[in-house]
């Protein structure tokens, strides 16, 4: 049996461990190599990132740019459709009966309209003498709307509608026991008719940026 010597033993140690050595740096390096290819691909995304943001965000410029000019565009484009039906007298077949239709269901949850009419004449049931113009009536189950309108509302239109809801079932008897709805509508109302209107419990429906709108339903329904 042969034996090897210390010498020889302690030579293929230093071997063995120069290979390892070796295969360390060998491996340190190509983590090195991998970590700089990492951090270059993550330094290019972040550059791609702060790209899009930058195109993001000049796009949601462009985006308000657009709406803000669409938005007058509408506002300029209703102000001439109300001045057109002023002109016309059309102002209650195309401004009061269809945003009247609209509320009904958005804004006072009509489940359905059972009944709508637009400048109709009806006699009092009680005395058929007695005759009244209505410019728009639109009824649901539990409630209905009365609607007036007016190219230029005056100081005195509040309580000449009032009086003339106060009276509304004398012409509508089939309609009683619903809970009654007064829109005076136009397309502006000065500040002091819709101080009166709110007074008198009715509602004031005038162009808002894009549509109609009740402005001052949170004063009567609080």
């Amino acid at each position: 049996m042969s034996y090897e010597t210390v010498e020889t033993r302690v030579d293929r140690l230093e071997a063995l461990f120069g290979h390892f050595l070796t295969q360390m740096a060998l491996i340190e390096r190509r983590a090195d190599e991998r970590n700089q290819a990492a951090e270059a691909r993550i330094a290019r995304l972040e550059q791609e990132m702060g790209a899009f943001k930058d195109e993001m965000r000049a796009f949601k410029d462009e985006m308000r740019i657009f709406k803000d000019e669409m938005r007058q565009s509408l506002k300029e484009m209703n102000k001439k459709w109300g001045d057109l039906a002023n002109k016309m007298g059309t102002i209650v077949e195309d401004i009061l009966a269809p945003n009247l239709r609209r509320i009904a269901c958005e804004h006072f949850k009509f489940s359905e309209i059972t009944y709508f009419a637009i400048r109709c004449e009806r006699a009092r049931h009680d005395d058929l003498s007695v005759k009244c113009e209505f410019d728009a009536v639109v009824a649901g189950p539990e409630a209905v709307i009365l609607g007036e309108a007016r190219s230029t509302p005056r100081l005195e239109d509040p309580d000449k509608f009032a009086e003339k809801g106060a009276d509304f079932f004398s012409f509508f008897p089939e309609l009683s026991g619903r809970r009654l709805i007064l829109v005076f509508g136009s397309w502006s109302i000065p500040d002091g008719v819709v101080a009166g209107l709110t007074a008198r419990g009715v509602y004031a429906m005038q162009m808002g940026d894009e549509t109609m709108e009740l402005v001052n339903a949170a004063e009567l329904e609080r």
